[in-house]
């Protein structure tokens, strides 16, 4: 199997099988729980109790770095797949309804076996009560008017902790530190408080602005789940209807001159189209108005008043091909290996969910990259070179609430996804040239791990059509 979120001590819970995540992701177990689940797209939360989560074919695993992986890895949730069906048919029929230990090996590798039940608190996830006492206490009110004082758009140098996320913080730190031949992609950002800049703008303040505090008025503490979805739906086509204040436009045309000039070459202005922007500045904000983050905070005990969001607008890169690196190998824990994936086309065929394993790879200081398993993706998604909208929410920041993935990040243009024939590319056929681009790739995690003072981090980047290296993000490994 492949240990999606590994843990080091083993896992104790009633085996259970579910039939998908996304069935279950409100329900709370009141005992400790493993679950042996068909489909996890990677989207979901990991249920209330749930210990240990181990999901029946890789074809329906999420992905090492998708929202549900985050959270696992965050909560010490255990998240594993298994790459032979024949071996979860045998648990599920052995197992079913007992309680059983989970072992996570240092290999890589997974131990199931049957433990006698323990009695009383031992069988009782603890927590649930009081989360749910911390949840009703919360009162629910949405910051729609207050700007913050913030300006419209703000470029890399005056990105600071308090008008952006952690996504555009890290990234205006790190491209100073960085060598010259690592590029990060252009960005500007509009900073926190500017959804309410825009609503609160002649465009939109007499009717949007009014209409959305009257539906969100309506969400209580006590709002069931249906109710909530019901509520956010009406804010999100209230959203769509806004007009893009002029202010806006012309702060973004600016900001990305200036970004241009300064790195001497315009690679953002040349990208930005306003009406197509403006489409995925919203879509961004949307996301704001979703039921993930509305279970997620009350999980975490914490009021929609406490979040912010920011939108990093940023090239996205022509990709030849995207790579995630841990500059620690998160599965041996050995600080002297790094461990990366690469896939042909974007990103995304690595935090998505497109089957099949990418090429994955590990590299010790000072030795030679060598090949752990050869991808079967045959999907490449193929980008042109476009903006890409992320959010960039203080979620991540506060405490008990994991933001990472719960926000939308939306491209100015659709993908195309090509089917590359990556057996076909070089990277697979031409040794000397794979061991040379891993090697670049690698030499490039640990410049990023040493420019944030040694922490191990978490990087994704892309090698692009001029074969130029580009870290897309990087966050400290967990």
């Amino acid at each position: 199997g492949q240990m999606i979120s590994p843990v080091e001590k083993p896992v104790q819970g009633e085996f259970r099988l579910i039939d998908k995540m996304l069935n279950i992701q409100d329900k709370v177990f009141e005992t400790p729980t493993v679950l042996l689940s068909g489909a996890v797209s990677g989207e979901e939360e990991v249920p209330d109790g749930v210990v240990g989560v181990l999901v029946r074919s890789a074809k329906e695993a999420p992905d090492i770095l998708s929202h549900c992986a985050v959270r696992a890895r965050n909560f010490g949730v255990l998240l594993a797949t298994c790459f032979d069906p024949a071996i979860s048919a045998k648990l599920a029929e052995d197992l079913e309804g007992k309680w059983v230990e989970v072992r996570c090996k240092p290999d890589g590798t997974l131990e199931v076996e049957a433990k006698p039940r323990p009695s009383g608190d031992a069988a009782k996830a603890t927590a649930v009560a009081e989360e749910l006492k911390k949840a009703e206490a919360t009162e629910v009110k949405m910051n729609l008017a207050n700007d913050l004082g913030c300006k419209w758009c703000i470029v890399p140098d005056e990105m600071t902790k308090t008008a952006v996320g952690s996504k555009s913080l890290n990234l205006a730190l790190l491209h100073p530190k960085l060598p010259k031949d690592i590029l990060t992609p252009q960005a500007v950002a509009l900073p926190y408080g500017c959804m309410q800049k825009s609503l609160t703008d002649p465009a939109n303040s007499d009717n949007v602005l009014k209409e959305l505090e009257k539906v969100l008025g309506k969400l209580q503490p006590k709002t069931s789940n249906e109710e909530a979805q019901f509520i956010f739906e009406e804010a999100q086509l209230l959203i769509g209807r806004m007009k893009m204040p002029e202010g806006l436009k012309t702060a973004m045309v600016e900001s990305m001159t200036q970004v241009g000039a300064q790195q001497g070459e315009e690679r953002l202005k040349m990208l930005f189209k306003p009406r197509d922007a403006w489409d995925a500045i919203k879509g961004v904000w949307c996301s704001l108005f979703a039921i993930r983050p509305w279970v997620s905070l009350a999980k975490a005990g914490r009021s929609f008043h406490d979040l912010n969001m920011a939108v990093l607008v940023q090239e996205l890169v022509e990709a030849k091909y995207a790579f995630v690196l841990h500059t620690v190998n998160p599965f041996t824990h050995d600080k002297d290996e790094l461990y990366g994936e690469l896939v042909a086309g974007r990103g995304e065929t690595l935090v998505g969910n497109f089957p099949g394993r990418a090429l994955s790879f590990a590299m010790k200081r000072g030795g030679e990259p060598r090949v752990i398993s050869f991808p079967s993706k045959s999907v490449a998604l193929h980008t042109q070179h476009c903006l890409i909208f992320r959010s960039d929410s203080n979620g991540e920041d506060l405490e008990g609430f994991a933001g990472a993935g719960l926000f939308e990040s939306v491209c100015a243009e659709e993908d195309k996804p090509g089917f590359q024939r990556i057996h076909r590319m070089p990277v697979i056929t031409d040794a000397g040239y794979r061991a040379s681009i891993l090697r670049r790739i690698a030499e490039t995690g640990w410049a990023v791990e040493k420019a944030f003072d040694g922490a191990p981090q978490d990087i994704e980047g892309c090698v692009d059509v001029k074969e130029r290296i580009f870290v897309v993000q990087s966050r400290p490994q967990v």
